[in-house]
């Protein structure tokens, strides 16, 4: 009896004395939902007020989130250019994400310019007042987002399928509308997407009655808890089959 109460004793001293192994600096941490949120037209640095999106699903959800906000000019003068370059910025987000974390859940949200900034990345940028055509991402880039919220987008398109704000194909499109082609590539993918145009928003339903800035302002305020419940429900659904390897892939020994 002594002898093992002392061989027990021996091994638990020697467990102790034994450092925990090193944390991997150079190792990326993987949350298993990754946020990117994309400001408004003047709105100031950081996440906008879509970000208050952003801030419930982080506290409403039992998996771990990080939240990001993309960083872009979101200037009115030189719109066109201050798209791009934040569609641009984004691409670059997403690819370093994809690789780094492979069965990460991405979910992009967007308010006005920032709606524009990730509808362009999606399915490509320009066309019309826009300019010069800009590709978009490719599909096995696009199969990696979970969830995309697009509020107030001034691309909006009334032939887009995924519109589930209160404005109707008769208050027509935005003053930016998007080309046939890259709302077909939007359609496509209608199943991850949820944009939200309000009927009174001068800027995503033109032809809408009443239409204002002030509709425009409103549709945060109008859409926010339809917007997050539904980012909730889709980080909650099981990954895709064939999703392999871990959230920090590194770890499989």
């Amino acid at each position: 009896m002594f002898l093992t109460v002392f061989f027990v004793s021996s091994l638990l001293a020697i467990s102790q004395a034994i450092p925990p192994p090193p944390i991997d600096p150079c190792k990326p941490f993987c949350a298993d939902v990754y946020i990117v949120s994309c400001r408004a037209t003047l709105e100031v640095v950081g996440e906008g007020q879509i970000g208050k999106v952003a801030e419930y699903v982080q506290q409403a959800s039992s998996q771990t989130v990080e939240r990001v906000a993309l960083e872009y000019p979101a200037r009115l003068e030189g719109y066109p250019q201050s798209a791009a370059i934040g569609a641009a910025a984004l691409k670059k987000i997403l690819a370093k994400q994809i690789t780094q974390c492979p069965r990460q859940k991405i979910v992009l949200l967007g308010y006005s310019q920032g709606a524009q900034v990730i509808g362009d990345t999606i399915s490509g940028g320009g066309g019309g007042q826009m300019g010069e055509l800009i590709p978009g991402l490719d599909a096995a880039s696009i199969d990696r987002i979970t969830a995309v919220v697009l509020m107030g987008d001034p691309r909006h398109s009334a032939a887009e399928e995924f519109q589930f704000g209160t404005a109707t194909k008769n208050d027509g499109d935005g003053v930016f509308p998007r080309t046939p082609e890259q709302i077909a590539i939007l359609n496509k993918y209608k199943k991850k997407i949820s944009s939200y145009c309000n009927s009174k928003d001068a800027l995503c339903a033109v032809k809408g009655k009443d239409g204002s800035l002030g509709g425009h302002y409103d549709t945060i305020s109008l859409f926010t808890v339809q917007a997050r419940e539904w980012v909730l429900e889709m980080i909650e659904q099981p990954r895709p089959r064939g999703d392999v390897g871990d959230v920090n892939p590194e770890d499989d020994s």
